[in-house]
């Protein structure tokens, strides 16, 4: 379309943020002397008409363009119009006075418009532009779904619904800009969107058809259907219960108009007296402030006002004529007031009447609309007025002559500080060692102190020597290091109410679950995600459950189920780590971190969580196979029952029971005969490898961790003096990667991944060992052959020293490099995958690594995008393993992505010709490579890219130290059904509780400045479904008849409940009353601010000390039936005693007259109860099961602090609350967890009684004024 011949529309206008035109006012205005009112042009009577013609406007573009829509703004004096080329102009007040006029799409067409709260919304046929009043652009949003759109209705302050000519009702969240829900409406689509505003019970959808469907607003299903015109549906409007319409009829097979108006009742859901109109109506909207008053247009412009309740008589009708030209009527509106009407017509003029003449407005309260400032004039000076400063009269600009402010050329020149001099003391005890002088500090300065700022105190990081990407130094020459916000570390700000007010969606938007990272050794959250998101994993630890007390294996899966129902909200690991800090070998390893802040700055990150990582695959297995031996010596008691077998002794851990969790070359061997090799052959010795007697493991010592990462392995020493060979088979579970050393001068030579893979599943060195034979050391040939490649394959980075970072950075280097070259010095191609910069053409960051559209990238930029385009590390590997023991492994290529577009016969025929001979050079190629000196190939694993696990490195924080680990992980199918229904693949970054979807390319993207590949999880692309064992519920109703107290005198002076017998186990819906009571293990850190306030750093670490559960129905209705007391090996800093009522030696088992159990026994019951759907009843239970570490769905939690709390009010205690509906004072001396749960029961039976005879809100009004009067305390109650 040619917009040349219009000076206010440019050809070249997109739908971004610089879309936006501004106009100097030079549209046409028909207006004062010039102005004709259409009075004049029509008989006498016409002049009486209630609505007359004050100004008529031709719109920006109305000579080529007719005015396509119209809307009077509900909140600001504006009236807004949009034609037929995608314009939108506004004008203020009755004076019509162009307000803002901007282009929202290039070609199409306006088709409707929508002032909002926060600006104004413009539909055209495929995309949805939302700008401020003032022009600025919000957002546009274009979809697939939007083919033909024709009509927007708001529905609520941030939902709307687009419907248009096509099959898609599209439900939109104007605060995410996102789509929400798309339904489908049949072939007919929906053109016309009105919502009953009385009420809201309908959202009428009418189609071409002639049919209005009347949905409902909160599913949007049909409710009911009327075929209100037989031909099609010209317009509809709804006000109160009257649905009122107009359209054409098939008559003869010719569309004719109905010249008439319908109407409908919707209580009755009946057709009411069709209504005769004196025009043709192709218009119609009610007029706001009369519930019965229509006003009906015409496609000439002709208007009718109708009132439905009492049809008037012939004589009264109300009709008047809108001045068109001739021209079509396209669109109209009426004002909120109904003292405005505004038409447009084809024509491109704009027409304003209205009823209240000089006094009428847009809306009854109307919003101040904002104007540019005026510039301001200088004020008149009085000649006469000696006190003025001539500096306030302007100046002229004089051609000739010298102004005494021009100062000469040598004082304009750049001058730079001089340098200091050096103190004399320090020039005389100078001694200089070449050009380089050394002197001690003579110390007449003080500490610190400089007489001047020299530079600016940046923090400059050394950087990589190989590393030649640009954007690492300032434009003043410091490091600067710009790290994605997804990637940062995130500080939550603690209130008084604790983490509570923190807005944790705002950094989770995907329906998965973070961890939070308060809790001490907080640093494996990333691990721990890693783990939950490898399926098979997932699966062994929900179904494993062991009588130990502290078994890591039990709390992963207590965890895992917490992340697979919380749906979002993040959780906390704390009973995890409270069993991890117990475990002998993590304290022994340096695993378990002093919470102090100078250790955790000493921490390096990098080789701790490699350490976790390969300490928590060997906890695992080995906690896995002692409850497989513990269950089959029971199995085993079971039959001898004529003997009285032997305990065995306590399980101890032996090489031979598990793999090695070490990539270290083990230096214990098995002795073969040498001798006997020189006799029987090389043939006899390599037939001895077979043999089971050497080392091998056995086939019952096997778990399930170690199916899914074991890799079964040879290690063979040979000594080179005598030849003696001695073979060990073992299982290895994690791979350390070794890189070769670059020192040699050998920087150049280019590795890839596959080849620092091979070099480490298989390393060989020699070193001296001892050798039975010789029966001394003897330098000893020492390699690895691979026997059966594992499901799950884990590495270890290293990237602990400079010199592996310099490897990894140096073969970056060489790919970019190769990459370049394959480019060649031709004009730099842009990666397509690159995002765009969002500050566009004005970026002036120096080496962006965004695109800027319409700038020649430069040759450094373009090498940004290579690093990230050509990564070292591969997304898919292939292992083949042959039958010597040797490995192959190469890279495999991503499939490629499908094309949404249909293929033609001819590519068809050409993709089938090239993938036969792709095929048949790979059978080729797998000939020639299965035939070659390492015999055929036994197995053949081809592995994906599972998850990776990256230290930030925070430059700007070395004070604070906020380094931390970051885990990136490719969720399954399975994950997003149980999330969000839908079976997809999605790498998500895990950043404690913040998590975003990235794609693949970022995972295997590193900036060794900041982003340090720490741990690499491959998993089998064919992974068998027998590895995924099916999940059961370990937790049984056994877990009560196995409750034992630790306490030494067995807790029985002092039982305080009655256990539950086995009629009454609470089922699905029943209520259990509970209460909890916490002792303190680490205190709150907290700091003083400027402005004199305390600011919480780091919230009070909890313990669990007590938990009580009391029956809710039934004849022992109000008795306990769990009353556990919690033991804890922590040193307790606060028993908080008068709030909990646990004093010190209630938790030692030495000294406890309680019955106190472990947390895990107790744990199991809750859990069992929530699995079982009873509901439990309490006080600020959030908060308890919080610190208990147990995710009870909403609708099994009933808390009186919500059941006795009104709006915008301030919660109540539980003991004013006792007082108040119950009569009784409790918490009086201290806490007692049984008698605050038998309360809560009590206020919840209140409740229910109150709510039952409909008193529950008068009760709630008396509670908060009894309360303010007595200031929330219990009269005559000592606090």
């Amino acid at each position: 379309m040619d917009f040349s011949g219009i000076s206010h529309y440019d050809p070249t206008v997109g739908t971004n943020a610089d879309d936006m035109l501004l106009y100097d006012g030079d549209a046409s205005h028909y207006g004062g002397a010039d102005f004709v009112p259409v009075s004049e042009h029509f008989v006498e009577n016409f002049t009486e008409s209630e609505f007359q013609e004050t100004h008529t406007v031709l719109a920006d573009g109305g000579d080529r363009f007719g005015v396509s829509a119209v809307a009077f703004d509900l909140q600001e004096e504006l009236l807004w119009m949009g034609n037929q080329g995608g314009h939108l102009t506004s004008y203020y007040g009755l004076g019509m006075q162009k307000y803002t006029s901007f282009q929202v799409h290039a070609t199409q067409e306006v088709r409707q418009i929508h002032p909002f709260e926060t600006g104004v919304l413009a539909l055209s046929q495929t995309s949805l532009r939302c700008q401020m009043r003032r022009g600025i652009p919000i957002f546009t949003y274009n979809s697939e779904n939007m083919e033909d759109m024709q009509c927007m209705l708001q529905v609520s302050p941030t939902s709307l619904l687009m419907g248009g000519h096509q099959d898609k009702l599209i439900e939109f969240d104007l605060a995410k800009v996102a789509e929400t829900n798309v339904r489908s409406v049949g072939e007919n689509g929906c053109a016309i969107l009105r919502q009953q505003v009385s009420g809201g019970r309908y959202i009428c959808c009418g189609d071409p058809t002639g049919r209005v469907h009347l949905r409902d607003p909160y599913t949007l299903k049909v409710e009911h259907t009327i075929d209100a015109h037989t031909g099609s549906l010209s317009d509809l409007d709804i006000h109160a219960n009257m649905l009122v319409t107009c359209g054409f009829s098939n008559r003869h097979g010719v569309m004719a108009v109905d010249r008439f108006m319908n109407a409908y009742d919707l209580r009755m859901m009946r057709a009411m007296t069709p209504i005769s109109l004196a025009l043709d109506p192709l218009l119609l909207r009610f007029l706001p402030l009369f519930s019965s008053r229509v006003c009906i247009v015409s496609n000439l412009g002709q208007v009718q006002l109708v009132d439905t309740a009492a049809l008037t008589q012939p004589g009264d009708m109300c009709v008047f004529q809108v001045n068109t030209g001739g021209a079509m009527c396209l669109t109209f509106d009426v004002s909120s007031s109904c003292q405005c009407l505004a038409f447009g017509d084809g024509g491109g003029s704009v027409h304003l009447f209205n009823s209240g003449g000089d006094h009428a407005s847009f809306n009854s309260f109307s919003q101040e609309t904002e104007f540019a400032d005026p510039v301001e004039s200088i004020p008149p000076i009085s000649i006469l007025d000696e006190n003025v400063p001539l500096a306030t009269v302007p100046f002229p600009l004089c051609s000739t002559g010298a102004l005494l402010s021009d100062w000469p050329e040598r004082f304009l020149r750049p001058a730079f500080r001089r340098t200091p001099a050096i103190d004399p003391q320090i020039l005389q005890t100078m001694k200089m060692v070449g050009t380089v002088g050394y002197a001690p500090n003579p110390g007449n300065r003080k500490r610190n102190q400089v007489p001047y700022k020299l530079e600016k105190r940046g923090r400059s990081h050394k950087s990589f020597s190989s590393d030649t990407r640009p954007g690492k130094m300032g434009e003043d020459g410091s490091s600067v290091m710009a790290i994605p916000r997804r990637y940062r570390k995130i500080e939550v700000k603690y209130s008084k109410m604790g983490a509570d007010d923190f807005d944790f969606d705002l950094y989770n938007k995907t329906g998965f679950c973070g961890l939070e990272a308060t809790l001490p050794n907080a640093y494996c959250n990333s691990m721990l995600q890693v783990l939950h998101y490898i399926d098979p994993v997932r699966s062994i630890l929900l179904s494993h459950l062991c009588q130990k007390e502290f078994c890591l294996s039990c709390e992963l899966g207590f965890l895992f189920h917490m992340l697979d129902i919380s749906h979002g909200f993040p959780c906390q690991a704390s009973n995890f780590l409270r069993a991890f800090r117990t475990i002998p070998e993590a304290s022994a390893l340096g695993l378990i971190l002093s919470d102090q802040g100078e250790s955790k700055k000493k921490t390096d990150l990098i080789r701790l969580i490699q350490s976790w990582n390969r300490f928590i695959l060997h906890q695992m297995h080995f906690e896995i196979l002692e409850e497989r031996k513990r269950k089959q010596f029971e199995t085993q008691q079971m039959y001898l029952r004529s003997e009285s077998p032997v305990l065995p002794d306590q399980f101890v851990y032996k090489e031979k029971d598990f793999p090695s969790i070490s990539g270290d070359m083990q230096p214990k061997v098995d002795k073969t005969n040498s001798d006997e090799e020189k006799e029987n052959g090389p043939e006899e010795k390599k037939k001895g490898k077979d043999k089971p007697e050497i080392g091998e493991e056995n086939p019952n010592e096997e778990t399930d961790i170690s199916r899914l990462f074991g890799t079964r392995l040879k290690n063979i020493n040979k000594c080179l003096k005598c030849g003696n060979e001695v073979i060990k088979e073992s299982s290895l579970l994690l791979c350390n990667l070794i890189y070769p050393d670059l020192s040699s001068g050998k920087n150049n030579k280019e590795y890839n991944f596959s080849d620092i893979l091979h070099q480490s599943l298989c390393p060989e060195q020699t070193t001296p060992a001892w050798c039975d034979h010789c029966s001394r050391y003897q330098p000893t040939h020492q390699s690895r052959r691979i026997q059966a490649l594992p499901n799950i394959l884990v590495n270890n980075c290293g990237m602990e020293s400079q010199k592996d970072k310099t490897f990894w950075q140096t073969q970056m280097d060489l790919l970019v490099q190769k990459a370049q070259q394959n480019i060649g010095n031709t004009e730099d191609q842009l990666n397509p995958n690159v995002k765009q910069c969002r500050y566009g053409s004005n970026c002036t960051r120096a080496g962006c690594r965004f695109r800027h559209a319409g700038r020649a990238e430069t040759k450094t930029t373009s090498s940004s995008h290579l690093y990230y385009s050509n990564s070292w590390l591969p997304l898919h590997i292939q292992i083949d393993l042959m039958e010597s023991g040797s490995l192959r492994i190469k890279k495999i290529e991503p499939p490629p992505c499908v094309n949404s577009r249909p293929k033609t016969e001819e590519q068809k025929a050409d993709d089938e010709k090239a993938l036969a001979d792709k095929e048949k050079s790979e059978e080729e190629t797998t000939i020639e490579d299965n035939e070659g000196e390492d015999g055929c190939v036994i197995q053949s694993v081809v592995y994906d890219l599972c998850s990776v696990v990256c230290h930030i490195h925070d430059q700007a924080s070395i004070k604070d130290k906020k380094d931390h680990l970051v885990a990136l992980v490719k969720a399954g199918p399975g994950y997003h059904i149980r999330s969000v229904g839908s079976p997809v693949s999605q790498w998500y970054i895990f950043n404690d509780f913040s998590i975003m979807p990235i794609v693949a390319q970022e995972v295997v993207w590193f900036n060794l400045e900041w982003k340090i590949p720490c741990v690499l999880y491959w998993i089998r692309s064919d992974l068998p479904p027998d590895f995924v064992p099916p999940i059961r519920n370990p937790i049984s109703l056994d877990v009560f008849g196995e409750d034992k107290c630790l306490a030494r005198n067995g807790g029985r002076k002092m039982i305080t409940f009655t256990p539950l017998a086995a009629d009454e186990m609470p089922s699905e819906g029943e209520i259990v009353a509970m209460d909890a009571e916490f002792v303190t293990l680490n205190q709150e850190e907290a700091e003083l601010r400027s402005d004199g306030k305390m600011s919480t750093i780091k919230p009070s670490h909890m313990s669990v000390a007590r938990i009580t559960c009391i029956r809710g129905q039934g004849p022992l209705e109000g008795t306990p039936f769990i009353d556990d007391y919690i033991s804890t090996q922590e040193q307790v800093v606060d028993y908080k005693t008068k709030f909990s009522g646990i004093k010190p030696g209630d938790l030692d088992a030495n000294f406890s007259s309680k019955h106190l159990t472990t947390l895990k026994s107790t744990y199991q019951k809750l859990r069992f109860l929530v699995d079982n759907g009873v509901k439990f009843v309490g006080h600020g239970l959030k908060n308890d099961f919080r610190v208990i570490n147990l995710v009870v769905p909403a609708e099994q939690v009933i808390d009186t602090v919500i059941l006795f709390h009104m709006p915008h009010h301030r919660m109540v205690s539980l003991r004013f609350l006792a007082w108040h509906f119950l009569g009784v004072k409790i918490q009086s001396i201290t806490h007692d967890s049984i008698e605050d749960a038998r309360a809560a029961l009590q206020l919840y039976q209140e409740h229910t009684r109150l709510q039952a005879e409909g008193k529950a809100s008068a009760a709630l009004k008396v509670l908060y004024e009894v309360g303010k009067k007595l200031q929330w305390r219990v009269p005559e109650c000592n606090d």
